[in-house]
């Protein structure tokens, strides 16, 4: 049985169950206007955007492909393997009457990336993308749109990070991060290949997946200096201390087996991304979009784009009620510590990762420092 929803302003025939051969998600409808919000802002930038050529690979029923196409008024391929799922795009796209803007296709999603070069590549699996990883890479030219909803081996909660994504992850109470740099570590290195240079522009964590927005540029000096954006972070257990360092520096300095702070064991996580997962001008046009769009999750969305915008750049966080029951401490406002942190003369913010996080570069040291400072101050 079919039923007619509403996204944004389009008009989607979806399954009233999920079936195996056609798929739509309602929960990932904040995504999708994110990603509207998120092309329109990318395109709106660049000449002649009205020639540039977005793919939908695994569409399920083409909700996004056709989303892009009526809401940003992109040239867009909507595929799906699922004969099923390829006929009912072919009802969406004829249902918003975007027959010349908007093709479907019922091909494998590697076979077709690989026969043809999309200006947008945008990969949305069931599970990991590394399946698909390559043939993105090879045919993007723009911009890539990534989603991976295997957060358990990406986060250290169980065995299949190292295996699926040439990194090991650690289980840390900011395991979200953790798996997002991890993520963009391997498309990293999967663009370089091709003399490709990620510029992430836009990356977050919500519920069960995890979803980034990046500008991909060609040359080999620009591949090589995304390279230089990968490393490692080293983590103590005992004590909380954490610090990142480039591959690079792992060449030049040798890492210290025990915690400095604590002489606990040192436990090391990666290699993955430690630059800077967004862009500070991409996120604020994101959300000048989003606020003048019609578009269902739009409180939502708004929300953790504004909050990426005043994120520090800073490869982990802390989290506020982990360090208070470590300290046997009552926990003082965010607020009034993130305050606290900045009087000292830190750097300090909240995080979209976690609603009870903070990032700061502070040490651990200084960071407990002052919430005893805060409690004997009550």
């Amino acid at each position: 049985m079919i039923s007619e929803i509403k996204e944004g302003t389009t008009k989607i025939l979806v399954p009233k169950q999920p079936t195996k051969s056609v798929f739509y998600n309602p929960k990932m409808e904040l995504c999708r206007d994110i990603d509207i919000a998120g092309v329109a802002a990318f395109v709106s930038s660049l000449p002649n955007s009205s020639r540039l050529r977005y793919i939908d690979a695994l569409a399920g029923s083409g909700v996004r492909g056709v989303r892009v196409a009526k809401e940003v008024g992109l040239s867009v391929a909507i595929n799906d393997r699922s004969t099923p799922a390829y006929e009912l795009i072919k009802r969406n796209i004829t249902l918003n009457e975007l027959e010349e803007s908007a093709k479907a296709y019922n091909e494998d999603a590697n076979v077709l990336l690989l026969q043809n070069r999309y200006d947008l590549v945008d990969v949305d699996p069931f599970g990991s993308p590394v399946p698909f990883l390559d043939a993105a890479c090879r045919s993007v030219k723009k911009l890539l749109l990534l989603t991976a909803t295997d957060t358990a081996p990406l986060c250290g909660a169980h065995s299949g990070g190292l295996r699926k994504y040439d990194a090991k992850p650690l289980n840390t109470e900011y395991h979200t991060e953790m798996a997002t740099r991890i993520l963009l570590g391997r498309v990293t290195r999967d663009l370089c290949k091709f003399d490709k240079a990620v510029q992430p522009l836009l990356s977050y964590s919500k519920a069960h997946f995890i979803r980034i927005i990046a500008k991909v540029e060609r040359g080999a000096k620009k591949a090589d200096a995304s390279m230089n954006r990968l490393g490692f972070i080293a983590h103590c257990f005992s004590c909380g201390t954490r610090f990142a360092f480039s591959c690079s520096d792992m060449r030049e300095m040798r890492i210290e087996k025990n915690c400095e702070a604590c002489d606990a064991k040192i436990r090391i996580a990666g290699p993955l991304y430690i630059g800077a997962i967004k862009e500070k001008w991409f996120c604020e046009r994101v959300h000048e979009e989003l606020c003048k769009r019609e578009m269902g999750k739009k409180k939502e969305a708004g929300k953790i784009v504004e909050t990426c915008i005043n994120e520090l750049d800073i490869p982990f966080y802390y989290e506020h009620h982990a360090i208070c029951k470590a300290l046997k401490v009552q926990p003082p406002s965010i607020a009034a510590l993130i305050d606290a942190l900045r009087s000292s003369v830190f750097s300090a913010s909240r995080t979209h990762f976690s609603n009870t996080a903070f990032k700061t570069d502070a040490s651990m040291e200084e960071i407990k420092g002052i919430y005893i400072n805060l409690t004997l101050s009550d």
